[in-house]
């Protein structure tokens, strides 16, 4: 049932598009079934915020304005909920296809490599890339055993190795395969120019790791910035905001004319500053974890796993020293 639902709300057009996506994360099957359970499940959701939410303040309207509120409510609540879940599906299948084009691009030498090695020894070029699929060469091991079936049920080599190279958003690995396809319609010694590809790949993998090192010290001051000092500043201010305020109210100041008391009318309050400052430290951790991926891996699609991480200890230690500092204070 779900999956039936799941291919009827997914438009016919984009349903060859989101395959050809969706087998870039490694999945080779439409979870349509999954698409259809998340899909009654926000339907759910969208009934409950209506009725804890709207449902008692439209019960003493009219008859025909209760229908057309309550039509237009959950139509907008659950395009909302389906927006989002479409967002963060997207986020989620974005970074997966991060990891393993990182993941590619790793072990690309070492099966170059490989490959050279049996080109060597007198294989044919198919025959070697067969030869050379091992299992530590993870998500690498499955796209060439795709691309070596191709091969060897009539495709085209150079075709399948194009439509590998432009599968995944990778400057290294596109152009490593265009060199290879290059050298393969020149008719020249494909051994030795895998060999010049694989020291141009680890010479490009080992300047990245310098650049890496030199920023080091930039994110370790953000993450710093982000996780300790933001927090701990915010629940300091909040304190220094009750103290300055119980003292505007007792402090008088004289003048000719006598004692004139200064008093905050307009006094902010307590509950509208925490939540201010929560808010401040989410976007804080969410933008120095997007500053720290750019920086680290090249990206800012692999800010997700930062995200995850700054966000619940930046919220902690918050949590902690404000509870901290209003006992002190």
């Amino acid at each position: 049932m779900f999956s039936r639902l799941g291919k009827n709300i997914m438009p016919e057009k984009f349903r060859k598009n989101i395959k050809k996506y969706l087998e870039k994360t490694g999945i080779y099957k439409v979870p349509y079934s999954k698409y259809g359970s998340l899909f009654v499940f926000s339907i759910l959701i969208s009934i409950a915020i209506f009725y804890f939410s709207f449902f008692k303040s439209l019960n003493t309207a009219e008859p025909i304005l209760l229908v057309i509120f309550t039509f237009l409510i959950l139509t907008l609540t659950e395009l909302s909920l389906v927006v989002a879940g479409i967002f963060m599906l997207w986020m989620y299948y974005e970074f997966v296809i991060f990891n393993r084009t990182r993941e590619i691009e790793q072990v690309l030498p070492d099966f170059l490599e490989e490959v050279s090695v049996n080109l060597r020894s007198g294989m044919s070029f198919d025959k070697a890339l067969w030869n050379s699929i091992e299992p530590q060469f993870g998500v690498l091991e499955k796209e060439i055993e795709i691309v070596a079936k191709k091969v060897m049920t009539g495709y085209d080599t150079e075709e399948a190795l194009k439509e590998f190279s432009k599968k995944y958003n990778s400057t290294l690995l596109q152009e490593s395969m265009d060199m290879i396809v290059v050298g393969l319609k020149s008719g020249g010694n494909v051994a030795e120019l895998i060999d010049k590809i694989v020291k141009n790949v680890k010479d490009a993998y080992y300047l990245n790791k310098e650049l890496i090192a030199s920023v080091t010290s930039y994110v370790i001051f953000i993450s710093m910035i982000a996780i300790v000092i933001s927090p701990i500043l915010f629940a300091l201010s909040f304190n220094l905001m009750q103290v300055i305020q119980s003292l505007g109210e007792k402090m008088t100041t004289s003048s000719s004319y006598g004692m004139i008391a200064i008093n905050f009318d307009n006094k902010l309050d307590p509950n509208d500053f925490i939540l201010f400052s929560k808010i401040a430290i989410i976007i804080i951790s969410s933008m120095s974890s997007i500053i720290i991926a750019d920086l680290r891996e090249g990206s800012i699609k692999a800010g997700l796993k930062y995200i995850l991480l700054f966000l619940p200890v930046s919220y902690f230690i918050y949590v902690v020293m404000l509870a901290l500092f209003t006992r002190i204070f």
